[in-house]
Order: structure tokens, then C-alpha cells, then sequence
């Protein structure tokens, strides 16, 4: 009884410490996280209520109000297309460098019509700036409008350059690592997660994708386990994966090794965090 009120009153007191909107914010990135999109949306608007200055809370309240408008119907989605795109932009207007935000710019002007303030030289103007802050994110947003135009060669060539820029960093082989990933270049894809990982093993996203590169490679199994695992004992954090997948790829991992009930085991944990996830579903049926 002592222990639990002693941990109310840590509760209470932290609370006190904590920054306006910040326990609604949290809060509502678990929920986003969770897929828990209206509660989020709730959360966040709150946020932005205690903190109107946050860059930070405008820029995850225009995410929750994104994830809102793929799931609505056409008269609701051009309301939330709206408040996405202001989110957005009160987000960099408050903090210039806040480069996840100039991200969802451009994912914003690359796929909204013009009527709705989309446009690919907006897009294009996004990049620049953020290629004036970081140079690794500038090649990134390059990239990312150049797929979106189904450029695959030139946004291969900013990520390449990325990689010879900054051969040292972890980042630039995980993101080059990713884009040989969606290419199904799979052996080359391992070859850039193992250079992240040498380089900086505590960037923990590489371990997963490493995992699903292997499984999807169908070689080297046993390292492919050993990477999905070290993921699974990491807390991500909101921005990174969530366990979902990881759980999927290891019993992706069993299933080619023939050992149904451990994939059986892998699927069902994977379940438990997305329920009705049809690839989830048809993936037990193969094992059960």
C-alpha cells in the first residue's frame, strides 16, 4: 500500500515539472502509434492548446489529422487535407529547422492537387531548405519527391551521394540500405545494414531491417533471427518501428526454415498489435 501511494505521489509530482500539452503529447504519439487515430487527434489538439508555440506538437497534430484523412470520406478528407497542410506549415513557421516537418511538406505538396495547395515546385523548394540544414536529410527529401515522380535512378543517385559524402555515417547506409530494400535488391540492402550496424550499432532501426532483408533474401537465417531479436529486447521509441513487423519478419524467418509452431508463436504476437492486418491473418493460416 506504502509503495503504491509513494509511486502516485512520484506521479504526481513529475507531472508538476513536466512542460504545458507535454503528458498530452506523449500520450497522443502512443495512441498515433497504437493506431488509436481519434484519441490522438483529441491528445494532440490539447497539446496544442497548452503549448500553441510547440513546432513540435503542430507538426504531430498535422500527422494525426493525416492519418484522420485516409480513412474519411471525400467531403471530410478535403476539411483534414486543410488542417494537415496548416499544421505543417505553423509547425516550420515556429521552428525553421524542424526538418520531420518540412518532410511532411513535402509529402503534402507532392501528392495534394493544386486546388488544395499541392505542387511539386513547393515540394522542391522544401528540399532545398532542408538540404541547406543537413545535407544527409536534403539528399533524403530529394529522394523521397523523386520516388513519389517515379524517379527511381535519380533518387538511387542522392542517396549513393549521400553514402559518398558520409561514408562514416550510420544513417546514410541505413537510408541507401532501405531504398535497395523497397528495390528488392535484397543482398545489396544486408550489405548497407551491416556497414550501419559496424559503424553504429546502437542505431537500432538498422537491426530490423537487416532481419527483413534477410528474410526476404531467404539466406543466412540464424543472423537474420539474431538482429529481429536484438530489436525485439528495444523499446522504440515513436518515431522508429514499432514491434509489429518485427514480429512479422521472424516468423517470416521460421516459416522458410519450416518450424511452424515458432512461427506460428511469431504471428500471434504480431496479431495481438494490429487485429484483422489481413497479411497477418493469411500468414497463420499457412502455419497453423
Amino acid at each position: 500500500m506504502k509503495r503504491t501511494l509513494l509511486f502516485a505521489l512520484f506521479l504526481f509530482a513529475t507531472s508538476l515539472f513536466a512542460a504545458p500539452g507535454e503528458q498530452q503529447f506523449d500520450a497522443g504519439r502512443l495512441a498515433l502509434a497504437k493506431g488509436q487515430i481519434d484519441q490522438a487527434v483529441e491528445l494532440f489538439e490539447k497539446a496544442v492548446a497548452a503549448n500553441p508555440k510547440s513546432s513540435d506538437f503542430h507538426f504531430w497534430l498535422g500527422n494525426a489529422y493525416g492519418s484522420q484523412a485516409v480513412k474519411a470520406n471525400m467531403v471530410r478528407q478535403a476539411s483534414l487535407a486543410k488542417k494537415t497542410l496548416a499544421e505543417f506549415e505553423k509547425a516550420v513557421q515556429l521552428d525553421p529547422n524542424n526538418i520531420e516537418a518540412r518532410f511532411g511538406l513535402i509529402d503534402y505538396y507532392m501528392r495534394a492537387p493544386g486546388f488544395m495547395g499541392g505542387g511539386q515546385d513547393k515540394a522542391l523548394a522544401q528540399a532545398a531548405e532542408v538540404k541547406k540544414r543537413q545535407a544527409l536529410a536534403g539528399h533524403r527529401a530529394y529522394a523521397r519527391i523523386y520516388m513519389t515522380q517515379k524517379k527511381a535512378d535519380a533518387a538511387r543517385k542522392e542517396l549513393v551521394e549521400a553514402v559518398r559524402e558520409q561514408p562514416t555515417s550510420a544513417k546514410a547506409h541505413y537510408y541507401l540500405g532501405n531504398f535497395l530494400l523497397n528495390d528488392k535488391n535484397f543482398p545489396s540492402a544486408v550489405h548497407e545494414y551491416e556497414m550501419a550496424i559496424k559503424l553504429d550499432s546502437t542505431f537500432m532501426p538498422s537491426w530490423l531491417r537487416l532481419g527483413q532483408a534477410i528474410a526476404q533474401a531467404g539466406t543466412n537465417y540464424a543472423r537474420g533471427e539474431e538482429a529481429i531479436r536484438k530489436y525485439l529486447a528495444y523499446k522504440p521509441s515513436y518515431d522508429e518501428p514499432q514491434h509489429l513487423g518485427a514480429w512479422y519478419w521472424l516468423g517470416q524467418i521460421y516459416e522458410r526454415q519450416g518450424k511452424r509452431d515458432a512461427a506460428r508463436s511469431a504471428y500471434a504476437n504480431a496479431q495481438k498489435l494490429a487485429p484483422g492486418e489481413k497479411d497477418i491473418e493469411a500468414a497463420l493460416k499457412r502455419v497453423s
